[in-house]
């Protein structure tokens, strides 16, 4: 597992929590969104009202989503599909990442994702 999401209304009051009880770094921070590294390199992101997450995650999630990553997202989506599980939502992307959100037999979500690959780097 990389990464743990949390949509929440108590943005400011988890942010302190994380960064100031936890003592979590924090990796990066936006207006409605902040994402804290643990000591391994793992993250937790928040995510408030007004992020393009929280509401996928509102209507989804009854508490955190735990990310856990593959080598390719694309072929575990596929996977996913044939043995008949639900996707939530479309995939997703940024630099680093593609994801995607599936609904498991205990009706929470999760994501799988897996790094982005960047010509010529070999990774």
């Amino acid at each position: 597992m990389r990464w743990v999401g949390v949509a929440t209304r108590e943005y400011r009051p988890m942010f302190e929590f994380l960064q100031g009880v936890l003592g979590l770094e924090v990796a990066f921070e936006e207006e409605t969104t902040a994402e804290f590294a643990t000591s391994d390199g793992d993250t937790v992101q928040i995510m408030a009202p007004g992020d393009r997450t929280f509401e996928l995650f509102s209507r989804n999630a009854t508490g955190p989503v735990p990310l856990f990553e593959v080598d390719d997202v694309h072929a575990a989506a596929e996977e996913l599909e044939r043995a008949g599980v639900e996707l939530v939502g479309a995939p997703g992307q940024d630099e680093n990442w593609e994801w995607i959100n599936f609904r498991a037999p205990d009706g929470n979500l999760y994501e799988l994702a897996a790094r982005r690959r960047v010509p010529g780097c070999g990774w």
